[in-house]
């Protein structure tokens, strides 16, 4: 648990907009380079890792999740000095205002912080109002334009709100891009200690990139690897906070979600159905094993899983979620209770997995 706690106090700290991986690949890649059989990133930053099988033409099992993070691109910078920025993924607007920042530059890291109209000279009716995203500006200090380009920053550049990991009460964590960055965590201790086992099928844990902004970026691995069963871990939202509470029964520090359903709602018919035959099998595990579990039904919630069945005909696909609260927000918090359980049924998955197994629907014809 220790191991873990570090593992996701270190990934979360790092930078890693969508697009702007290049920190965690780096960090994952000097942590496995020397535990698994093959490791390589693509041309888009997608870093595989593989295990090789004890027999020859084996099935092929991945498990991926995404290294990305929500945040900020620097689209403009004023006469002033200000930078105007866009979101860079679904970053939560809410919380912005009055956050620090830290702008990757040429020259290296620049801290900034989200301007807000001082509360002194608002308006009655401004009070209590959020802007757009369009009214958005950064601060550094700058004094001008060329002030700017001089400290290395210029449209383009991202912008992630500054780390700040905190240990609350009950085992549970808080820092920025829990989503995905502590599933990862489960994944790096997965594949540090399933390096001792024999498998019978291959294994390839993969780290994508750019889930939070087009949800594909996995793709390219996807076809390469062209695996029989593929796992995604991602978090979902704990509704046991105030704002949420009853509407799902998916709460922090009851175990890890495996999904039924969820679908993105928001103008786009993009959703995710796994294979239930799958998924009961996955139940079992955690049955068996006494690994608590929930499942997730979750609308408004999307993830690169729900693209994969489509890509080969053959890819039996399950996904698994870590509650969070407070996801796309710079608080996001996480139980590592439910952490240590997703690791424990993913090791408990592969040690069970034969590849004699069956779960397409095509044995429904046979």
């Amino acid at each position: 648990m220790d191991k873990m706690k570090k593992y996701v106090r270190e990934l979360t700290e790092l930078q890693g907009n969508s697009g702007y991986e290049d920190e965690v690949i780096k960090y994952l890649y000097e942590k496995l380079k020397n535990k698994a059989d093959h490791i390589k990133a693509d041309s888009i930053g997608n870093l595989t890792v593989k295990f090789d099988s004890s027999r020859e033409n084996s099935k092929k099992v991945m498990l991926f999740g995404h290294m990305d993070e929500v945040g900020l691109v620097v689209r403009k910078i004023e006469n002033s000095g200000f930078l105007r920025v866009e979101k860079l993924g679904s970053v939560n607007l809410n919380t912005l205002p009055g956050s620090v920042v830290e702008i990757a530059g040429s020259k290296g890291t620049v801290t900034g912080v989200v301007g807000v109209k001082s509360h002194h000279y608002l308006k009655p009716d401004e009070k209590g109002i959020i802007g757009s995203y369009e009214k958005l500006y950064v601060d550094i200090g700058a004094v001008s334009k060329e002030n700017v380009y001089k400290l290395g920053i210029e449209p383009g550049n991202p912008v992630t709100v500054k780390s700040n990991f905190n240990e609350l009460a009950n085992n549970l964590v808080s820092n920025k891009a829990m989503d995905d960055r502590a599933p990862l965590a489960a994944l790096l201790c997965l594949a540090e200690e399933i390096q001792k086992e024999k498998l019978d099928y291959e294994l390839y844990i993969v780290f994508s990139v750019q889930e939070e902004f087009n949800i594909r970026g996995i793709m390219p691995a996807v076809k390469e690897i062209n695996p029989d069963i593929a796992i995604g871990v991602d978090v979902t939202p704990s509704c046991d906070t105030p704002d949420l509470a009853g509407y799902s029964d998916v709460v922090i520090g009851k175990g890890p979600g495996i999904t039924y359903m969820n679908h993105h709602g928001r103008g786009t018919l993009a959703g995710y159905l796994p294979n239930r035959k799958f998924s009961a099998y996955l139940e079992k595990i955690c049955r068996e094993n006494n690994i608590p579990f929930q499942r997730e039904v979750a609308l408004g919630v999307l993830t690169e899983t729900a693209y994969i069945l489509f890509e080969n005909a053959k890819t039996v696909t399950g996904s698994i979620s870590i509650p969070t609260r407070y996801t796309h927000a710079p608080v996001e918090v996480i139980s590592m209770e439910d952490l240590e359980n997703m690791y424990k049924f993913l090791y408990t998955f592969l040690k069970n997995y034969s590849p004699e197994m069956e779960f397409g629907k095509d044995q429904l014809c046979k």
